[in-house]
């Protein structure tokens, strides 16, 4: 019988502490002078770079075992594209005769990353649970470990841009939460029950979020060499954490 309580702990423990972990470096990126915090921000889109192929993969598996998945997928994806566009649109049609708008453009792109990364750690969490669900132990311990590294340095892509914004800690928090607490409720509903529908729709709109953060922050990034390693460095990582869960 599956035990609901054990479910939120199991994505407590995968997705929502790790995230908040990965924040914690904050303050100390405060301190970093431009040129590397322009190498950190590089080092966030790749970890970004690396989680869209990650999860338009997992979409473009999942839509395949369902009725019209690929309508589906179409549709996540363009849903995941347009809800971000339209919310910057509107908010850059608003005159501000303050120079607070531009922190208030990189603000919402980072709330967008923390939306984009929820949505994948929603269809992470519903993986989790479903493994608990049907018994398999090792595998699930195994998703745990996996899940939570991966998750650490998604903290990280949200640590990198944020780190260039005035942020009260409260705002901070509410990202780690959009970003970390997906993995939770996933977890839970993905030991109750587990659907193939909704892990398509959950990975595609992830993955149309996150091209549209990705565009967002490249075109802020500097055009330089320590740019393309900070890339680089970036999808190795996550390349590297994400073999834990095909160990």
């Amino acid at each position: 019988m599956v035990d609901v309580l054990y479910s939120i702990t199991l994505g407590i423990v995968a997705g929502l502490v790790p995230v908040y972990l990965g924040l914690l470096p904050v303050p100390l990126f405060r301190r970093l002078s431009s040129s590397k915090r322009n190498l950190l921000l590089s080092f966030s889109i790749g970890i970004l770079l690396f989680l869209f192929a990650d999860v338009t993969g997992e979409g473009v598996d999942l839509s395949k075992l369902v009725n019209y998945g690929s309508l589906l997928f179409a549709a996540g994806l363009i849903i995941g594209v347009l809800v971000p566009f339209l919310v910057s649109t509107q908010r850059h049609s608003i005159k501000d005769p303050s120079n607070n708008s531009n922190i208030a453009s990189k603000s919402l792109t980072v709330y967008i990353i923390s939306f984009a990364i929820g949505m994948h750690n929603l269809g992470e969490g519903l993986a989790l649970g479903a493994s608990y669900a049907t018994g398999q132990l090792a595998l699930t311990t195994l998703l745990v470990v996996g899940f939570a590294l991966h998750n650490g340095t998604e903290g990280i892509a949200i640590s990198g841009p944020v780190s260039d914004i005035p942020v009260r800690l409260r705002e901070l928090l509410l990202m780690g939460f959009l970003a970390g607490f997906p993995t939770v409720v996933g977890s839970v509903i993905g030991s109750l029950f587990y659907s193939d529908f909704a892990g398509a729709l959950f990975f595609s709109i992830a993955a149309g979020a996150l091209l549209y953060v990705v565009v967002e922050l490249l075109r802020r990034a500097q055009s330089s060499k320590s740019t393309l390693a900070g890339l680089l460095i970036g999808i190795l990582l996550m390349y590297f954490t994400d073999l834990l869960l095909s160990l």
